[in-house]
């Protein structure tokens, strides 16, 4: 039987508990409660709501999160987490998360300032929430008992049966996207002649990787492939998914670097092919055109390029960053910031044009790998030469591409140029992560 004085000293003795994570950690907390009506607190809807919602604040926090609490009691479960971040960032990251998740009406999300000040939705110009039922303002319909207890407990289980049929389908979706994803990696390191990079029967220009280091590497990041896609597949906005992706892109890194014995063979295909399985899977769950995913992708990386603000002043330059000081590259940075519009204007066609006129998949990798050399500032051939180099790879590959447009690759002479190129030490390794990027997005446009 419910027992308001317990409830009421919960609640005290919750707020106690809040203000010594604060005090103990010097940091803003975020208080994580199922918001569902009537005396049964722990019944069982509210407590998996609840579980799921963790889930997600503990992907969108990740390593922000330095200490976690839950409480179990008659108020139903708490969970206390106290992050190293901005409180105010934080309060904002939680109304959107309120605003735009399939849950995000059943739960209530408080945020705290490192010296306890709770967070309102007044102070960011936001309004007061509304009823999960109508239009009017949540604490308006409860003060006057609009609804009752029934109605809306209701429609509590009706958002989370959406919110499972929604899951089954984002598991059925990274499956198809996962495998695609892992077969384009695949195909990519099976292109031959591949002008310096890895291919089944050869090193090319490196030393200390092969063929089967990459088969290594490529499902290593099959279980990546597969987070990211379900990370995608929600109404949660491109900043938030972003969030999640990045975490997970450094776990990939990790597992990676255990498969080929601290290797770097797909460090660059993490991050292209980790932004763009997620962003198709966004522009599947919001039914947008298989052209829209160009438009997600400049979306959610418009402010990549200020990893270039100030650089004159930065001590420790990473490769790209060296490479923007001397010669103005971008490199892919560049690339994601206008939408992958190498490929959706041009890799795209090229590759399924190939296998429409009926030409084997490897002529059509070759064709594909051909024009992105053409086009792309390669920072890995820059790394390893100079501008001068690059200039000849753009030149040759455009030569090709021209010579070879209407008919048949002359394999040979590609062998010829490729054995230069190993001989030269040149590795066109930014292409040949856009050539995979290609494949995966020219199989998955069925699906739009």
């Amino acid at each position: 039987m419910f027992n308001l004085e317990e409830f009421l000293l919960m609640r005290e003795k919750r707020v106690v508990i809040q203000n010594e994570i604060i005090n103990n950690f010097k940091n803003p907390i975020l208080v994580l409660r199922a918001n569902y009506p009537g005396e049964e607190k722990n019944h069982f809807v509210p407590k998996y709501i609840l579980e799921i919602m963790n889930e997600e604040i503990l992907k969108i926090f990740n390593s922000n999160i330095i200490f976690q609490e839950k409480i179990n009691s008659i108020e139903g479960p708490t969970y206390i987490y106290s992050l190293k971040e901005n409180g105010r960032n934080i309060k904002k990251l939680a109304m959107e998360i309120e605003n735009l998740h399939i849950l995000g009406r059943c739960v209530d999300i408080d945020v705290f300032d490192k010296d306890g000040y709770p967070f309102s939705r007044k102070d960011f110009g936001g309004e007061k929430r509304k009823c999960l039922l109508c239009e009017e303002m949540a604490f308006v319909c409860g003060r006057n008992r609009t609804h009752s207890l029934k109605e809306i407990q209701e429609v509590i289980e009706k958002k989370l049966e959406e919110y499972l049929k929604s899951k089954k389908v984002a598991e059925n979706i990274s499956s198809s996207f996962s495998n695609l994803a892992l077969k384009s990696i695949i195909l990519e390191v099976a292109a031959a002649p591949s002008f310096g990079l890895v291919a089944p029967h050869t090193k090319g220009s490196h030393e200390d990787m092969d063929f089967f280091t990459f088969i290594n590497s490529g499902f290593s990041l099959n279980n990546y492939f597969k987070e990211v896609t379900l990370a995608g597949f929600s109404p949660l906005s491109v900043d938030l998914i972003f969030r999640k992706i990045r975490h997970m892109g450094k776990i990939a890194e990790n597992d990676m670097f255990k498969a080929t014995k601290d290797v770097n063979t797909h460090k660059g295909m993490i991050f292209l092919m980790g932004i763009t399985v997620a962003l198709s899977a966004k522009a599947k769950f919001e039914k947008l055109p298989f052209s829209e995913i160009s438009t997600l992708i400049k979306e959610m990386c418009r402010d990549i390029l200020k990893d270039f603000d100030n650089i004159k002043e930065k001590t420790n330059l990473t490769h790209g960053e060296k490479l923007y000081l001397k010669h103005g590259i971008v490199g892919v940075r560049g690339i994601v910031k206008n939408g992958l519009d190498i490929l959706f204007l041009g890799a795209i066609d090229i590759f399924k044009n190939s296998l429409n006129k009926g030409e084997h998949i490897n002529q059509a990798m070759v064709r594909t790998l051909i024009f992105l050399m053409s086009k792309l500032e390669d920072t890995t051939i820059l790394h390893r030469h100079n501008i001068e180099t690059l200039n000849f790879v753009k030149a040759k590959a455009q030569e090709l591409h021209l010579t070879f447009n209407e008919i048949e690759l002359d394999l040979n002479l590609l062998k010829e140029i490729e054995l230069d190129f190993i001989n030269k030490r040149i590795s066109p390794g930014g292409a040949a992560d856009l050539l995979a990027v290609t494949m995966f997005l020219s199989f998955i446009s069925i699906y739009f």
